[in-house]
């Protein structure tokens, strides 16, 4: 089976993110797949002389551009036995490129937003084969809006290297961090509404004294910092910025880690590579978190910052019950490794490949 995955964006984050993973893991999986994106930022450079990767998408800024698009999308198709796309703007051109007339076209949707029902967005979607959601309590509105046609939620797969690691304190001595005092932190784009504001909020009321590890870096960091100021408590936080090569070691570091908002992309990402190195998940009852976090089994579901901070003081006060959700948080992630996922999808495309499709076919 040859996929084809299309994604509008050149960098790795968001719906890119998870192309690229899902085009790794069915790779994994022993199949042929193959990623087409933007060119010119940080996702061609992590994918540089990778033989699936293919940058011949361009940034659009003149009419030409478009029609160049247009016709890369074409050619992918032309060579796929199915063609997935990722965001309203790569589906919209591949659907202007007719690409449904040579492959079966699969939508990813993967935010809520994107379920728009006005005609356009309507029309756009019923050219679907079949569609692929984030998660279970996703699926409902997702065939609705694509008139039907097989439908299922994938997570995105977990790399290797989130695993469990050292000991928190000694990760945080490997950070020339205090072994000693607890840490809580968080990880995504520094903006607001992404749940650090509530992070600080929920550190300052922990009975424990502990530090705060903030990973990432957005332009809402200035007014964050002036936030743990008036909460007296800038000290006792590290903003560590944008990592990605010591990652695994950062989560390592964490006694939790605090999931509080959904990002650009509802997979969750930070959840299952949280969980891959052993972390418990403190995160809000956000939509989609039920397929990842297990009440008091792999992580505890707090309703606001009080709520965060008792789960805190609790993994503190009760270390036991912390390695147990920790070891159970590892177990949660093994059905959502690559090769794994890549079975999974590999199973639910091959559905749409094996239709016969002769001169003049269309879905």
């Amino acid at each position: 089976m040859r996929v084809g995955l299309a994604v509008s964006s050149n960098k790795f984050t968001g719906a890119a993110a998870v192309a690229e993973h899902w085009c790794r893991a069915l790779h994994s999986a022993g199949h042929e797949a193959r990623l087409l994106f933007v060119a010119g930022a940080n996702l061609e450079r992590r994918l540089i002389n990778v033989p699936w990767a293919i940058p011949d998408l361009v940034k659009e800024r003149r009419p030409g551009d478009i029609r160049s698009n247009i016709r890369v999308l074409r050619r992918l198709a032309e060579g796929s036995d199915v063609v997935m796309t990722f965001l309203p703007h790569d589906h919209f051109e591949a659907v202007i490129a007719g690409v449904h007339r040579y492959a079966p076209l699969i939508r990813a949707f993967r935010n809520p937003r994107h379920l728009r029902k006005d005609p356009l967005h309507r029309w756009v979607a019923h050219q679907c084969s079949g569609a692929l959601a984030p998660f279970e309590s996703f699926l409902a509105r997702t065939k609705q809006l694509i008139g039907g046609g097989p439908t299922d939620s994938f997570p995105v797969p977990v790399e290797d290297r989130f695993c469990p690691g050292p000991d928190p304190r000694e990760a945080r001595q490997l950070l020339a961090m205090d072994r000693v005092t607890p840490v809580i932190g968080m990880v995504g784009k520094l903006a607001q509404g992404r749940g650090f504001k509530m992070l600080l909020d929920a550190a300052a009321r922990t009975r424990n004294h502990c530090r705060i590890l903030a990973v990432g870096h957005g332009e809402f960091q200035p007014s964050l910092e002036r936030h743990s100021q008036d909460l007296g408590i800038s000290d006792d936080v590290t903003w560590a910025g944008k990592r990605e090569e010591d990652l695994p070691l950062l989560l390592g570091a964490m006694d939790a880690v605090v999931f509080a908002a959904a990002g650009s992309d509802w997979g969750h990402r930070a959840i299952s590579e949280a969980q891959g190195c052993g972390r418990p998940v403190i995160t809000m009852p956000v939509a989609g978190v039920e397929d990842l976090v297990r009440h008091e089994r792999n992580g505890l579901i707090a309703e606001h910052p009080q709520g965060i901070a008792g789960a805190f003081d609790r993994l503190i006060d009760e270390p036991d019950f912390a390695r147990t959700l920790g070891r159970g948080a590892s177990e949660a992630t093994a059905d959502r490794r690559f090769e794994a996922i890549g079975r999974r999808l590999a199973t639910f495309l091959e559905e749409f490949s094996s239709v016969d499709r002769s001169p003049g076919w269309r879905n």
